[in-house]
């Protein structure tokens, strides 16, 4: 299963120099391991565990999230406008679904 995500800055074009966000959203249900199913079983343990974002292709950032992060997860970065190009975030999850998404920064 694929894991859809979408990306988007703000301010959608900032100045050379500016401070933006990058927020990507995941659709995904991020099952921690701990809620049961109507039948009193445990629901298996399925979540984003691994988030990339690359400028350019290059690797600019990562983070390893755990199990107790929301369903449809909201992850936020902070960065400096320096030229335009393309944002790329790219996810997996704990059984081996991936996700990828891509922005394109223009400066104003």
């Amino acid at each position: 299963m694929s894991i859809r995500v979408i990306v988007r800055l703000t301010p959608a074009r900032p100045k050379a120099g500016e401070e933006f966000r990058l927020q990507a959203v995941a659709q995904h249900p991020n099952e921690p391991g701990t809620r049961r199913d109507e039948r009193g079983n445990l629901i298996p343990a399925r979540y984003i565990n691994q988030v990339e974002v690359f400028f350019e292709g290059e690797k600019v950032a990562e983070v390893r999230p755990g199990p107790s992060i929301s369903a449809n997860p909201l992850y936020g970065f902070k960065f400096k406008a320096e030229k335009p190009g393309a944002y790329t975030v790219r996810l997996r999850d704990t059984g081996g679904d991936t996700g990828e998404g891509t922005v394109r920064l223009e400066l104003a």
